[in-house]
Order: C-alpha cells, then structure tokens, then sequence
C-alpha cells in the first residue's frame, strides 16, 4: 500500500476532461530524480492497473491463512506410524500443524520422538485411542552406553497408559548384590533394581519402566528384552480442542506466540464451530481465515 501511494505521489496530474461518448487522455507528469515525463494515458487505464496492484498486495495475508489450512491436513507416514496429524508435526507437516515438543522425525522407514532429551523410536502410533507405543533408542542395542538420562514424560502432554514397574539401573557401583552383563559380550557390570531410588555406591543411574510381568532381573537376555518391548504414552495435550475444531470443519494446528491449539479454517468462521468456554479458556485459541 505505501508503495502504491509512493507511485501516486510523483504523479502530477494536469488535465482530465469527460465527454458522453468517451473518457479523454489522462495527461500527468512522473518526476523522479532521475528524469521527469509528460505522459498520456486513458484514465480507465490507470484504474484498471491501481485495482491489479491493491489486488496484489492483499494476497499475502490470504495466502498465508490458505497455507496453514492446506499444509495440516497432511498426515505423518513412516514405516510404522500412519496417517498420524495433530498434535505432531514433522515430514510434510510444517511446526505450525503441531505441539513444539511433538515433532515425529523418519530415517530410514523409522520413526522417532525426542521426549524430556531422551530419543525414542516410535514402535506404534494409534491415532484414534492418541497412544504411542515407543522405545528407547538408547538401549535397543545393548544395557551398556545409555545417555544417563531417566525416562520422564512431560506430563502436560503425555501421560502413561498403561501400569508400568519402575527398574534402575546403575553404573559403576562399588558393591551389589545382584549384577549383569551390559551385553552379551562385555565385562561391564549393570546393576538392576525394582523402584527408582538407586544404591548410593553406584555413580550413575537410569530409570526405566518395564512390564509389570517382568519379574525375573538376573540375566541380560530377560532385562534387555523387557526393555526394548516398549511402553504406551498416550498423548492429551489439544485433544478436546481438536475434536471441537475438526466437527467445525477446521484443520487442526498452534498458534507460535501463544502455543495454545489453533483452527484453521479455509474461509471465514468454521460452520457449527462451538469451543467449550470451561475446557479451552486458556488452552486454545481458535483462528478463522
């Protein structure tokens, strides 16, 4: 717009005259510092390319809004996981479609979810029920090299599913009554424990939370196993909210400044749209294009 009223603002105009049969020239000089012109031009000419230019400098803002509903539909596919939306983002899903702490990454066919600084691979992934079944990634191959780092869920997000033991293991202890292997073939020692609260002998632990059929802890194979088997989150952050904003006919998303859960919707207020006021105040913000 400030471009526009720039151009305008060189022109001079010094005649323009109407007659019933047809508009005359539109005679104006356009000074710059450069030179100055006498031009002559049919007034509808000159409307005719201001409309095209207050048209086009309009078409920013729409576009962007157009983006946004477009670019959340798509679903996350990768090896396991399929069809999966909001609240994830990632692949073909920009940050705007998804929670900032749910991006869902793919190497290789394989899905993975940084959770609390701990990297999981995504075993399974259930839309409908909002479950995810992951594992760490750091103890797929062996006990030996974790990152140190205890499982922990933001709980403003996830949430257990399922009923799960608590299992430490420790590193690099002086003393212990019960000890592995880290792996098959290595002299290192873990030492395993039920509950979280680790021997004070050790210098590292990691707590895990394994099947409550885990009962035997005396040997590698069993340990490892019952670890990589996994365990189930399920997501709650946005939840109601979407339902409410796709029955409205609106594209799940997050508005950036305020991170709450955003509708996105294709023109104008989403048809039948009504947000519970109790369960959203303050968790959701809901946008209409």
């Amino acid at each position: 717009m400030k471009l526009l009223f720039s151009i305008l603002n060189t022109i001079s105009f010094s005649s323009l005259t109407f007659s019933p049969s047809n508009i005359s020239l539109l005679t104006f000089s356009f000074n710059s510092p450069m030179a100055s012109h006498s031009l002559h031009l049919p007034l509808i000419t000159i409307l005719h390319h201001s409309i095209i230019i207050l048209i086009l400098i309009n078409i920013p803002s729409c576009s962007s809004s157009n983006d946004a509903y477009m670019n959340c539909q798509n679903l996350i596919s990768c090896g396991k996981i399929t069809n999966i939306g909001f609240p994830f983002w990632g692949k073909n899903r920009p940050k705007e479609c998804g929670h900032p702490l749910m991006q869902l990454t793919c190497q290789n066919e394989i899905g993975y979810i940084n959770i609390k600084g701990v990297q999981y691979q995504v075993l399974e992934a259930n839309p409908d029920s909002h479950t995810l079944k992951i594992t760490r990634e750091d103890y797929l191959q062996d006990l030996c090299q974790p990152k140190h780092v205890s499982t922990t869920l933001d709980t403003q997000i996830y949430v257990y599913d399922s009923s799960y033991n608590n299992l430490t293991l420790s590193y690099a202890c002086n003393s212990s009554p019960i000890y592995i292997p880290c792996n098959e073939t290595s002299g290192e020692k873990v030492y395993p424990l039920f509950g979280s609260l680790p021997p004070v002998s050790c210098q590292t632990s990691v707590v895990v939370p394994v099947p409550l059929s885990l009962v035997d802890i005396g040997t590698f194979n069993t340990v490892h196993q019952a670890i990589k088997e996994g365990f189930v989150v399920r997501w709650i952050v946005g939840v109601e909210d979407c339902d409410r904003c796709e029955r409205s006919g609106g594209v799940c998303g997050i508005e950036g400044s305020s991170q709450q859960t955003t509708c996105y919707c294709s023109d104008g207020p989403c048809p039948n749209f009504s947000p519970d006021i109790k369960a959203s105040s303050g968790t959701s913000n809901f946008i209409e294009n």
